[in-house]
């Protein structure tokens, strides 16, 4: 690289005009003084080449030298394009870009007719050699920065395999003292201890970080110090208990950055070689089988930014995804499959099927919330008072698994050595065909499988020891399961999200679809609904017996019947006493019209002549002599259930 000796001339014919580009990074230790350096070093070198009037005009910029998004880089551009400036001064090249895209800018100026000097790096457009010396200054550019990167990183990770470095930016229960430098230095907080195991609970339970947030924010436990929010919330819940350092594993690497080449910006992405973990027991709040099945329902339930189907069905339908009142994205339509949202029809209190507002399901009629509430509440209780027939059977059942409890982890425990022993001799296996054949791909994708199912044989193991070591935790009536219901029903408010998600633990599954009077009428919405009181006690699912007793599948109408109904067997009633229509209205409490008691007395006749012990039938499509139901007529439509959806036997 050499100076050109070409004179410097203005164009205009009495004024130089120079574009000073300055930049910095904006990093810590850097100064914006720099940018001042940089101005004084231009003017310097233009001094020494020309002596008449100059009118120096700075782009001052902080930013990436990688980024080729910066607002700056399309100034200098149209700069070069205006064919006004006679010279451009960089202190290097890297002030401008710290890459290849530097010499294409560096050709729009020789192309216009503009001057272009690197000082540093020796680079003059004037010269015939421009376009190499600019390409080999990008070039060293770009190695510095990479070897610089290589090597910052390659020593900080080597010092976290042996020392456990830090970077000191504690979460949420750890205590960082004074010049601590390693993992080793950090300690626990003893006051956190309740609220983490608590916390896991409640998601281990829900599957759902805001209801964990909610339970933070009411004991008022403060987010970490290095948070960006001030209070928690579902995502930051979440991020928390899936952070290894819970476990005692703190990690390092489990992000890498990767430059993307059209902006130049560096994107964090995942590591695909994973994290590298530094064991320190001493900061472990749950065992590592706990955490990893933690961690791992956590996964099941939101794989891919949603719940894993089975068989074509959200195994965890009760879990909504968002915050939302009961029986909101839980009630679920019996043709489609999709849940019920609040706003049916424009009423905030009324809800719809999901599938009916993107004219994929005929299912329009809409359900009103409060009567939802009111009627699975009145089931809850009819059927916990319905159980104290069972009263002795529930107790012995009790009795005879609190007995057999041991016998039952000792079952699961052979089963499990059984699994590991299988195990060990496949990995015996493998590693046999790793010394034969060499470290071929296919086997080591084995050794992963096989390392996958060494963490399940692990989580399988500590919770059979875990559940052997603490005694089945059941109620010892009916009575008592009652009054643990209530206690925990009493504090709440119907409309709250904590009511809801109460609720959503006893009915697993509630499918609504719609009947109609066998003469005619309105579409009334119907519900088949499942009751598990399983979720109340916290050890009776691990009752079988226990956990058929307590599970109910009922019927329930959401809709106040019309009026020939309700008065349709009163009317049979009093006509078998011989009296007339006008006579019978005068007898029922209702008062209806003579009219409606002929409505009611056809109803009935009509029920009988098919046999029916109702006078609903359940509608499988949508009628054609409704006028009100028109969505399935409408050219948009096209009927579609969820995945592999199989409606339940109504």
């Amino acid at each position: 690289m050499r100076r050109s000796d070409t004179q410097l001339k203005p164009r205009n014919g009495h004024t130089l005009i120079v574009g000073v580009p300055c930049r910095i990074s904006g990093c810590a230790n850097q100064k914006e003084a720099s940018l001042d350096d940089q101005q004084d070093n231009a003017r310097a070198e233009i001094a020494e080449r020309y002596q008449g009037a100059v009118d120096f005009r700075v782009i001052a910029a902080i930013g990436k030298g990688e980024r080729l998004d910066r607002p700056e880089l399309e100034q200098i551009e149209k700069a070069y394009g205006s064919s006004e400036y006679d010279v451009f001064v960089y202190d290097d090249l890297s002030r401008l870009i710290r890459g290849g895209d530097a010499v294409r800018l560096l050709g729009i100026g020789v192309d216009n007719g503009t001057r272009s000097i690197c000082i540093n790096d020796g680079i003059d457009t004037a010269a015939e050699t421009w376009e190499e010396d600019a390409l080999t200054a990008c070039s060293e550019n770009v190695a510095l920065n990479q070897r610089t990167s290589m090597r910052i990183k390659q020593k900080t990770m080597n010092r976290f395999k042996k020392f456990g470095a830090t970077a000191k930016r504690p979460i949420y229960g750890y205590i960082v003292p004074e010049g601590a430098k390693s993992f080793d230095d950090w300690q626990k907080d003893p006051a956190a201890e309740k609220y983490v195991h608590e916390g896991a609970q409640v998601l281990r339970a829900t599957r759902n970080g805001e209801a964990v947030a909610d339970y933070f924010r009411r004991n008022q436990v403060p987010v970490g110090p290095c948070a960006r929010n001030d209070s928690w919330d579902g995502t930051m819940v979440l991020r928390y208990y899936r952070n290894p350092l819970l476990k005692g594993f703190p990690q390092r690497g489990l992000m890498a950055t990767v430059k993307h080449h059209g902006s130049g910006k560096r994107q964090s992405k995942k590591n695909p070689k994973g994290p590298t973990y530094y064991e320190a027991p001493h900061l472990a709040f749950f065992e590592p089988a706990e955490f990893d099945d933690l961690v791992s329902l956590l996964a099941e339930s939101n794989a891919k930014y949603c719940r894993k189907k089975v068989a074509g069905v959200d195994p965890r339908a009760n879990v909504p995804r968002k915050r939302t009142r009961f029986p909101g994205q839980h009630a679920c339509c019996w043709y489609c499959g999709r849940t019920f949202n609040w706003g049916g029809n424009g009423d905030a209190g009324h809800l719809m099927c999901s599938g009916s507002h993107t004219y994929r399901c005929w299912n329009s009629i809409h359900i009103d919330g409060k009567i939802v509430v009111d009627r699975i509440r009145t089931a809850i209780t009819d059927v916990l008072y319905q159980l104290e027939g069972f009263d002795e059977q529930f107790r012995q059942i009790v009795h005879d698994a609190n007995l057999n409890s041991g016998d039952k982890s000792s079952a699961q425990l052979k089963l499990l050595e059984a699994d590991e022993a299988q195990l060990a001799r496949e990995k015996l296996n493998l590693l046999a065909s790793i010394k034969q054949f060499g470290p071929k791909q296919i086997l080591l994708d084995e050794i992963e499988a096989i390392e996958g199912r060494e963490r399940d044989l692990a989580r399988r193991r500590f919770l059979i020891n875990k559940s052997a070591k603490q005694p089945l935790r059941l109620p010892q009536s009916v009575a008592e399961l009652r009054a643990e219901l209530e206690a925990q029903f009493q504090p709440l408010n119907v409309e709250s999200c904590e009511f809801g998600r109460l609720l959503r633990l006893i009915v697993p599954e509630f499918h609504v679809y719609l009947v109609r009077l066998i003469d005619g009428g309105h579409l009334l919405p119907r519900a088949r609904v499942k009751l598990a009181f399983n979720g109340i006690a916290a050890d009776v699912a691990r009752v079988a017996a226990l956990d058929d007793l307590l599970t109910r599948v009922l019927t329930i109408d959401l809709f106040d019947p019309p009026q020939r109904e309700r008065i349709r067997l009163e009317s049979v009633q009093l006509e078998s006493q011989g009296l007339q229509q006008r006579q019978i209205a005068r007898q029922i409490k209702e008062q209806p019209k003579q009219a409606a008691v002929f409505a009611a007395l056809a109803l009935h006749r009509q029920m009988v002549g098919l046999g029916l012990d109702s006078p609903y039938i359940v509608l499988r499509e949508p009628p054609n002599d409704y006028p009100k139901l028109r969505r399935h007529r409408n050219r948009k439509y096209q009927f579609g259930s969820i995945e592999r959806y199989v409606p339940p036997e109504v």
